[in-house]
């Protein structure tokens, strides 16, 4: 279960930093932007709670949907996280109001714990419609969505002719009997004791169990900012604060079935797309006489957090090839730090990089870390590459090495992780011999990758869109370069200078999920589904329900989605298909 950090309040949070007590200003921001209101002046109740899809970006002061539900019913598998959401629609002004998920009521009228689970707010945050790789104009139209997912337990005063999704989580626990579960979501004045409106929500447990999140076979690979959690609460990197402060965070990804640990050698190998820049993890000194030595306390301390909350599986070490080919180091002779211009060609980057992998090696193999450490690059070119792997070969011929950008042919069979951007792709054969190897080939989409993407205009459902992707087209999984990359104001705002909105982070401050990061584990979990489906399958020589599976995969497969058919339609469908796969 993950745990919320802090107890908040409609439009402030309390929290204790240092023994200080800090109050961040934070008020949800308006929205300006012109919408279709003509619908507000059709009549209706005061107040409405409904039922809708979660495919949908509500505006606040849109014309709200006529079509209400106060009854739904969603499938599920023991161990599964579900997201459904529900809106208020309302026409007169209202004070504070809460939101509340019932306990779970079994066919003997029983009450069933389901713990995780709950409702909340969701909050609406600035975005635009950018989905590329370019600074961003001033003059471009902003707007807010409803992308944030408040904490349990806030209060919210809905204005007059507006809309408020809630976001309801829940968490079926793997030991609980297959059958029908039965909750109601309540809404109700902050003042009152009774419900001001009333929902059915019906959970359908099916006889079938995903595994642990650890245990997925799905790969996924964020990479972590811890620096801007550090920067945002005014704490000490790396002071027991700073950890306490992550810890929702690392909670968050192992959910998802997080495999990764983003550890960084040298002084920010991103330039200036980082907001708060990456200090390094390992610290680089030069000895009067000329030698190197390394101190690993940090990458040490930040492995071992990451270990203790579940996410353990490879450790993935920035960078030989940085992106802009200078590497900080502290000059003990001089007492000041210094920065080593060495392209990768050079004999000052050879040097530097046989002492740096010798250590490296060394501490890993000490700690037990080697098997799983892998030397990564992002978005480096060929040349750079085979500079690198000559180096890397030549002196720790063991280490694996990663890659995440586009195709080389003759780095497919070098590179034990291997992921390329949603416009690449390799061939069935080298897929497989991959596959036959051991190796980690996943797929990106970045600021290069306008739909499906994770920025935040992107449809809802791209993120569920995404893992099922990657598993229909043979990948292992999917990496994104920024889990909590934080802007200045992330409660307010998502966009950032260089990027789309949202694409350097899609979760919040204190521990707030989002709509983006709720699909994605929606579509890893779909993703583990047909795995297993496929697996029982195969064993049992059923034909014809493998060719159903295989056949419902076939519009993931083509990449085909339109304004006629869209992602939310692909996804859909085949959650339908698996379900019903499911239940025979």
């Amino acid at each position: 279960m993950i745990k919320y950090l802090f107890i908040t309040a409609a439009l402030s949070v309390t929290l204790n930093v240092n023994g200080t007590t800090v109050m961040p200003s934070y008020t949800e921001p308006v929205d300006t932007a012109k919408v279709d209101v003509s619908g507000w002046q059709l009549s209706g109740k005061p107040l409405t709670l409904t039922w809708v899809s979660k495919d949908f970006h509500y505006r606040q002061f849109a014309t709200p949907p006529t079509c209400m539900s106060a009854d739904t019913t969603v499938t599920a598998w023991r161990g599964e996280r579900l997201g459904v959401e529900a809106l208020i629609v309302c026409r007169e002004e209202t004070g504070p109001m809460r939101v509340s998920l019932s306990d779970f009521i079994d066919a003997r009228g029983r009450k069933v714990a389901m713990p995780g689970s709950s409702a909340m707010f969701m909050r609406y945050v600035l975005a635009d419609d950018v989905r590329d790789c370019s600074y961003q104009s001033k003059e471009t139209p902003v707007f807010t969505l409803p992308d944030m997912i408040d904490l349990p337990g806030t209060s919210v005063a809905i204005p007059a002719k507006s809309v408020r999704p809630i976001w309801c989580t829940v968490e079926v626990p793997r030991s609980l009997a297959p059958g029908r579960y039965v909750a109601t979501l309540s809404l109700e004045s902050e003042k009152g004791d009774r419900p001001v409106e009333k929902i059915k929500l019906n959970i359908d447990v099916l006889d079938r169990t995903l595994p642990k999140p650890k245990d997925y076979a799905f790969y996924l690979d964020l990479w972590q900012q811890p620096y801007a959690i550090s920067r945002y609460y005014g704490v000490k990197p790396w002071s027991d604060r700073h950890i306490e402060l992550l810890k929702p965070y690392a909670e968050y990804m192992a959910r998802g079935g997080q495999k990764t640990v983003t550890t960084v050698l040298f002084y920010e190998p991103w330039g200036e797309q980082s907001n708060d820049k990456f200090e390094p993890m390992v610290e680089t000194l030069r000895n009067p006489d000329g030698s190197w030595s390394f101190d690993y306390t940090i990458f040490d301390k930040y492995v071992e957090f990451m270990a203790d909350n579940g996410i353990d599986r490879h450790i993935e070490c920035f960078t030989m090839i940085p992106w802009e080919m200078k590497f900080r180091y502290f000059d003990k002779a001089s007492s000041e730090y210094r920065f080593l211009d060495a392209p990768s060609s050079s004999s000052q980057y050879k040097e530097l990089w046989m002492a740096t992998l010798k250590s490296l090696e060394k501490h890993l193999k000490a700690k037990g870390w080697f098997e799983k450490s892998i030397i990564f690059m992002d978005e480096r070119g060929a040349d750079q590459m085979r500079d690198a792997v000559a180096v890397l070969r030549e002196v720790t011929p063991d280490f694996k090495m990663g890659l995440a950008g586009e195709y080389h042919e003759e780095l497919v069979d070098e590179l034990y992780n291997y992921t390329l951007g949603n416009r690449c792709f390799f061939s069935a054969s080298e897929l497989e011999r991959r596959r036959q190897k051991g190796l980690v080939t996943l797929m990106y989409t970045c600021c290069t990758t306008p739909e499906p993407s994770q920025f935040t205009s992107n449809s809802p459902a791209d993120g569920a869109y995404i893992p099922v992707y990657c598993t229909a087209t043979g990948f292992d999984g999917y990496l994104h370069w920024s889990f909590q990359n934080w802007n200045n104001n992330p409660m307010v705002d998502t966009r950032f200078f260089k990027f789309g909105s949202g694409d350097t982070f899609f979760i919040y401050p204190d521990g707030r999920s989002s709509v983006r990061y709720e699909r994605l584990v929606e579509g890893i979990q779909l993703s583990e589904k047909i795995r297993l489906l496929r697996q029982e399958m195969t064993a049992a020589d059923d034909i014809r329900g493998l060719l159903r599976l295989e056949e419902a995969l076939i519009p993931l497969r083509s990449g085909a989605f339109s304004a006629w058919c869209p992602t939310s339609t692909v996804v859909n469908e085949l959650t339908e298909r698996v379900a019903a796969l499911s239940r025979e």
